[in-house]
């Protein structure tokens, strides 16, 4: 015969084990009695769990204090002082051409040297702009035909006739600062337009001459000087005179832009727009 199990009066432990007035059916739950002080076994655990957890962000923190203020840390130098606003291509390459310019004195008065005009690779023949399509690089006995449409133009002109440079005396000094000069806005151009590969640089005519030659800056001819702060090619901190021999830069300039000047000569294309076709300066 079997044994009926005790029933708990109401309010003492077990009344949740069954409801009020019927036997408890299964085993009795086991419920802890813990007096003042006593934890369960698992807040052991979650105590050893967080220990852990904080001992792990202690020592991320720790190595990034270090990494931070341990001696000889020091940022990237930037690649220039200035930089133009971020904008559109006509924006940005306007910022470039104002800034590079008003570095470039005359003489000691502080005229400007020249003006630097961007524009898309144009030419005027008449009151008619007409686009320059191709650019083909006479290399004997063949050419190198490129796409102008990665190219922006720059246009170096002074104030005399046919944007020659209307004071002062013609001198290689004076043709070497506005290289420089053309360097510099193509450097800058390269650096922060990514969508320009080549530059056109028309260089001022000499006084009396109509015509002029022009320098075609080509950006992958220049990976190691946009790899290093500008300051580190062009030393000086501003630009000479056309009156100062320039002894610090001289030879960067010459072996930057002596091999890109070109003469050239404009053909139409049967298609429209015209292709300029450059014959390397002897």
């Amino acid at each position: 015969m079997s044994e009926t199990p005790p029933e708990f009066p109401a309010g003492e432990p077990g009344d949740s084990a069954a409801p009020i007035g019927e036997p408890a059916t299964g085993p009795l739950p086991l419920v802890p009695q813990m007096g003042f002080g006593d934890q369960p076994r698992y807040t052991t655990r979650f105590t050893i769990v967080y220990g852990a957890l904080a001992g792990i962000l202690l020592a991320a923190v720790g190595a990034f204090v270090i990494l931070v203020v341990k001696p000889g840390h020091r940022s990237p130098a930037p690649w220039s002082a200035w930089k133009p606003a971020v904008g559109s291509l006509s924006t940005m390459a306007s910022e470039i051409a104002n800034h590079v310019s008003h570095e470039y004195k005359l003489n000691s008065s502080g005229a400007q040297l020249v003006a630097v005009v961007p524009s898309k690779p144009t030419v005027t023949s008449g009151t008619t702009n007409i686009s320059i399509k191709a650019i083909a690089i006479r290399k004997t006995p063949n050419y190198e035909i490129l796409n102008s449409n990665k190219s922006e133009m720059y246009t170096f002109c002074g104030l005399g006739d046919h944007c020659s440079i209307a004071s002062g005396t013609p001198s290689s000094e004076r043709g070497r600062l506005v290289r420089r000069e053309a360097l510099e806005v193509a450097l800058y151009t390269f650096k922060f337009i990514p969508s320009v590969d080549s530059v056109i640089a028309f260089m001022p005519p000499a006084p009396g001459s109509t015509s002029s030659s022009l320098l075609f800056l080509q950006k992958k001819n220049y990976k190691d000087e946009l790899s290093h702060p500008l300051k580190s090619t062009l030393r000086l901190a501003a630009p000479p005179l056309p009156t100062q021999p320039d002894d610090v830069e001289a030879n960067t300039i010459d072996s930057l832009t002596l091999s890109s000047i070109f003469s050239y000569q404009l053909t139409a294309l049967q298609t429209g727009g015209a292709a300029l076709v450059l014959n390397p300066a002897t």
